[in-house]
């Protein structure tokens, strides 16, 4: 036992210590290491050394304490380490397991009307955090509510419904609407169940958009690619200068073998023209259109969903009804009697 417990009170200095905000969950965990220890016991049980003597009842009783005294130890020790130095410094002067743990409950434990304030509050303003799955977020919001029943403040069903809605960022404002006016939702549970399979949903659906992204991003780049290398060519004059060479290469245009635009003579050019200026008809000119479409292709679904309870509301889509029933075609119903 004492290998392990050496062990353990090692791993205990590396994790989570006892700061005072969370004692709600320390206390469960040290509980925990305490009864695989086997001195959970001590916690609870306090034992006074006997008197001496030489019956068998006093060898028996002496027996007893002694064991009691190394489980506790033990379990002083382990409760001590894992404290936070300040706070270990403060509850090191009790002497016993037990007077540790009743001074700590006392301290930490208690529940006060400020206390439920804070829990309330932090758990009707709480937002998902980006970087939160959906399912990671519900955990949180689950075990502020236990947090709240621990601390006599019980919570309506609708009013953890309410709460979690709440907490849902503006992208899933669609879920807000269908979960307010879903009649089966009613628990934490229920809703818990319909976000985490809408995030899973999302989920799927992510690869496909990223890829067409990817896609379009690549031939943005290529623009901007053609775009840079026009101004690196505008910022390096050196290359200005030798697109210019390029360019004069041939060298100044000889008139007398130029053709005109106008008279069709050799010899001068168009601007230069002495003849009247040569008048064409519009039929020489042929126009031309083009038109450029995108043609959205849609599945065609000739079911149509009809909800009960609406007066006349019909929709193509299923996925915001938690309960439905095929009807066979022809089939009439009265949605609404006036």
């Amino acid at each position: 036992m004492s290998s392990a417990c050496k062990n353990i009170i090692a791993e205990l200095n590396r994790g989570d210590k006892l700061e005072g905000d969370n004692y709600d969950i320390w206390y469960r965990k040290v509980q925990y290491v305490l009864e695989e220890q086997e001195v959970k016991e001590t916690l609870f049980h306090l034992m006074e050394e006997p008197e001496q003597g030489t019956t068998a009842q006093h060898i028996r009783d002496q027996e007893a304490y002694n064991a009691w005294k190394r489980k506790n130890i033990i379990a002083r020790i382990t409760l001590l380490s894992c404290m936070q130095d300040d706070l270990m410094c403060e509850f090191e002067e009790y002497e016993t397991a037990k007077g540790i743990w009743e001074a700590l409950k006392e301290k930490f434990g208690a529940t006060s009307a400020t206390k439920v304030m804070r829990l309330n509050q932090k758990f009707n303003d709480y937002k998902k955090r980006p970087n939160q799955s959906m399912r990671q977020h519900l955990r949180v919001m689950s075990n502020m509510i236990r947090e709240l029943k621990t601390a006599g403040q019980i919570m309506s069903d609708e009013q953890q419904v309410q709460a979690v809605l709440r907490s849902l960022p503006e992208s899933w404002d669609h879920m807000k609407i269908q979960m307010t006016h879903n009649d089966n939702v009613k628990t934490f549970e229920d809703i818990s169940r319909h976000l985490e399979l809408e995030d899973e949903r999302l989920e799927a659906a992510r690869p496909f958009n990223e890829a067409n992204y990817a896609s379009s991003s690549s031939g943005m780049k290529r623009k901007r690619g053609n775009f840079g290398n026009k101004a690196s060519e505008q910022a390096n004059p050196k290359k200005q200068k030798k697109h210019a060479k390029r360019g004069k290469k041939g060298g100044k245009k000889d008139k007398t073998k130029m053709k005109c635009y106008n008279c069709d003579s050799l010899g001068h050019f168009a601007r230069e023209c002495t003849e009247a200026k040569k008048v064409l008809s519009l039929d020489t000119y042929r126009k031309h259109t083009y038109v450029s479409s995108c043609v959205m292709l849609v599945e065609s679904n000739p079911l149509w969903i009809v909800d009960s309870g609406a007066t006349d509301h019909v929709a193509r889509s299923r996925e915001a009804f938690t309960e439905y029933r095929r009807i066979p075609k022809g089939y009439k119903m009265v949605i609404c009697r006036k």
